[in-house]
């Protein structure tokens, strides 16, 4: 895709996808606060990341952080990890974290049109 519109579209389709996160996400919240015989199960998990700019880490805190049931807890740039808080991990720690890899793949496919000007890799596939 190498239109004038391919960024463009790339952006409106991870914001789609993304926004339909965000109402499973609050769903899921909700039904915990009408009905607390369902529990939530809530952990940490830490997740490497991929090599993002801090632009890009920014980006990712927020995303995290609008998503009602997540909270990104603290970074490690030296190792590339970062710790994530969220509301249902210990059903499954391994999906949590496949999740935030998840985000920051789409993410990183939306917004990276070639690869890095400092020599980084370009969004992996």
């Amino acid at each position: 895709m190498n239109s004038p519109w391919a960024w463009p579209l790339r952006i409106l389709i991870f914001l789609g996808w993304f926004l339909g996160e965000l109402v499973v996400a609050s769903v899921r919240v909700l039904a915990v606060m009408l009905f607390p015989t369902k529990a939530a199960t809530p952990g940490i998990v830490k997740v490497h990341l991929y090599d993002l700019t801090e632009t890009e880490e920014t980006l990712l805190v927020i995303l995290v952080a609008l998503t009602p049931d997540t909270i990104m807890m603290a970074i490690n740039r030296d190792r590339g990890d970062v710790y994530v808080y969220g509301m249902f991990v210990n059903a499954d720690a391994e999906a949590f974290r496949s999740s935030i890899v998840d985000l920051e793949r789409r993410m990183l496919r939306a917004t990276r049109s070639r690869p890095r000007a400092d020599g980084g890799k370009d969004a992996p596939a």
